[in-house]
């Protein structure tokens, strides 16, 4: 009983930090993972098992296949699609955009699927006239249910069935999860097609951009003959235009006084936040310089070369917590960054040690072969990228070591993870990928996230925990049949998935599944069929996915934009679990 209670401690306090956000999930991961063997819950190669699991092993294979299937353009191909069929009805875009997310996901992670289709989105939204806001979400909702169409689409599913096949269960084969896979995308299509899309903001983009408004930081030069020059702050009124200066700098410190009677001079330079469009307009009115602009711009860089575009920073971004100035960013990627938004924050602070983060927004300038090299593993661009070339002459060797792999994990010829290795090595061998690109495609925040979150599933088996937290559950609700149970489980994980990554949870619920169909004496694999679909009904709150955080500044939502419309997808997703897992997976 004290490995219990030890063990449910660390498991408390791991949720407190995941809730909080306070440290990044992979770290407290790798918390847990410390926290088991140190206080000898776990042995040492029971702790680091997880970096052998073949769970661990298929992902990161499956994100490498995923970069060769974008760098080759087969997922763009399908986005192009998606242009040619829906036309400019809102139902047929939002129908058509999730069937094409949807297909997309089955086979490519969700996240990268909605990266992909993003800026196809935008534009669509453009030429129909129709809001962003009601096209977006609809896009997050579709990758999600079609991650549960095949054992491969998402983590949980992969997860699910090897924590079963650890407990001596049958692993699910790769196309088990697509009869109610394939149920849940068309149930989901149908929703929003007829209900959820009407509880959608209408927020075009210029009314995003009053009513979130995204205020970059950015900095000024007052150069010679800058008209500001002998003006003060409170002549100028730029807070009518959205203009807020945040600080003035003269030399090495800044002025604190600055709503004083002190005047501008040549040479201060101003730390301001506001709308791009109206930031761009001071240079022409005032004579200011932006500062990255004028010392970070190359001489040899031709005025035609020249590009400006929006960008977010995305998951798997290595610049996430770095500053600009920790990454020599300039330097290194012959890029500027002219200014930096965060979604409801106001940015403080010069632009060189503004620690980076998951979402923001970056305004960049540069010539399109740097923003090529640097775009696709670090950026989502805001709009499409016609001029980022693809290697479209590999795209059939791709489509042919994705077909060998497939055929190779339904066949029963190799293990899932042997196959997702072997097409990973074979992306690499046919050039789809150089080796480079195939490690900075795979989300090593996952990776870790998993390694560490798995022993803690071990650990709920090894010291009974498990088995004690069924016999609770049981003695409430046990007696009145698996139905009920299965229902309390689906609703359980679809709630934890709303605070936890759907990872987490479906390591910490799967052991407690198995434990109940044990004491039931039924059959677990509709318990574990559960949890999986449970665990990627994420449909909440813009922090439960990826991809729902993705898309949450481009459409401009809230918070209760997600509730609104998210609680029908989990009650349709409960539903349609309850409806068919019995039938396919009796119990």
């Amino acid at each position: 009983m004290m490995e219990i209670a030890l063990l449910l401690t660390i498991l408390a306090i791991a949720l407190v930090l995941f809730i909080t956000e306070r440290l990044r999930a992979d770290l407290v991961s790798m918390l847990v993972l410390l926290a088991l063997v140190l206080t000898g819950v776990l042995t040492t190669s029971e702790a680091f098992s997880g970096f052998s699991n073949p769970a661990v092993i298929t992902v990161g294979a499956m994100f490498v296949m995923s970069a060769a299937a974008m760098r080759t353009g087969i997922a763009a191909y399908l986005g192009r699609l998606v242009r040619a069929v829906a036309g400019g009805r809102e139902w047929a875009l939002v129908c058509v955009i999730m069937l094409a997310v949807a297909t997309i996901s089955a086979f490519v992670n969700n996240v990268g699927a909605v990266a992909l289709l993003l800026p196809v989105v935008m534009e669509l939204s453009r030429q129909s006239q129709l809001s962003p806001s009601k096209l977006l979400i609809p896009l997050a909702y579709g990758s999600l249910l079609g991650g549960v169409c095949t054992l491969i689409g998402t983590p949980p599913n992969i997860l699910v069935s090897t924590i079963g096949a650890q407990y001596g269960l049958r692993p699910f084969a790769l196309f088990e999860f697509t009869p109610i896979g394939i149920a849940l995308v068309l149930g989901g299509v149908l929703y929003m097609t007829l209900i959820g899309r009407h509880l959608l903001p209408v927020r075009r983009t210029e009314e995003i951009a009053e009513s979130i408004p995204k205020r970059y930081l950015t900095e000024l030069i007052i150069p010679k003959g800058s008209k500001l020059i002998t003006k003060r702050v409170h002549e100028l009124n730029w807070h009518e235009r959205g203009i807020e200066i945040i600080e003035i700098w003269r030399g090495p410190r800044p002025i604190f006084d600055i709503w004083g009677w002190v005047s501008f001079q040549e040479g201060d330079l101003l730390i301001v936040t506001g709308k791009a469009e109206e930031i761009f307009k001071l240079k022409e009115e005032f004579g200011v310089e932006i500062r990255p602009e004028i010392e970070f711009t190359y001489p040899w860089h031709k005025s035609d070369d020249i590009k400006r575009v929006e960008v977010i920073l995305a998951p798997r971004s290595s610049f996430i917590g770095r500053t600009l100035a920790e990454l020599d960013f300039h330097n290194r990627y012959g890029l500027t960054v002219l200014g930096i938004a965060r979604h409801g924050t106001l940015l403080r602070g010069q632009l060189a040690h503004i620690p980076l983060e998951f979402g923001d927004t970056l305004l960049l300038q540069g010539p399109q072969r740097r923003l090529e090299q640097v775009a696709p593993e670090n950026f989502i661009v805001m709009q499409p990228m016609d001029w980022q070339s693809v290697r479209k002459e590999k795209a059939p060797f791709v489509l042919l070591i994705f077909a060998g792999v497939l055929a190779l994990a339904a066949l029963g010829v190799m293990h899932i993870s042997v196959a997702g290795v072997l097409g990973a090595v074979l992306m690499v061998l046919t050039r789809c990928l150089s080796l480079e690109e195939a490690y900075e495609s795979i989300d090593w925040k996952v990776i870790f996230l998993l390694a560490g979150m798995i022993p803690a599933g071990i650990a709920l088996e090894k010291t009974g925990a498990a088995k004690l937290l069924a016999e609770f559950i049981l003695k409430g609700i046990g007696a009145l049949g698996p139905m009920v149970v299965l229902g309390a489980l689906l609703a359980f994980t679809s709630l934890i998935t709303e605070i936890l990554s759907n990872a987490a949870a479906a390591v910490l619920v799967a052991p407690i599944a198995i434990s109940l169909a044990a004491q039931l004496g039924v059959s677990p694999y509709p318990f574990l069929m559960g949890v999986a679909v449970a665990s990627s009904s994420s449909f909440m709150t813009p922090i439960s996915h990826q991809s729902n955080t993705i898309v949450f500044e481009p459409g401009g939502y809230r918070f209760s934009d997600y509730v609104r419309v998210g609680i029908g997808m989990n009650i349709l997703a409960f539903l349609v679990a309850m409806l068919l897992i019995p039938r396919l997976w009796p119990f």
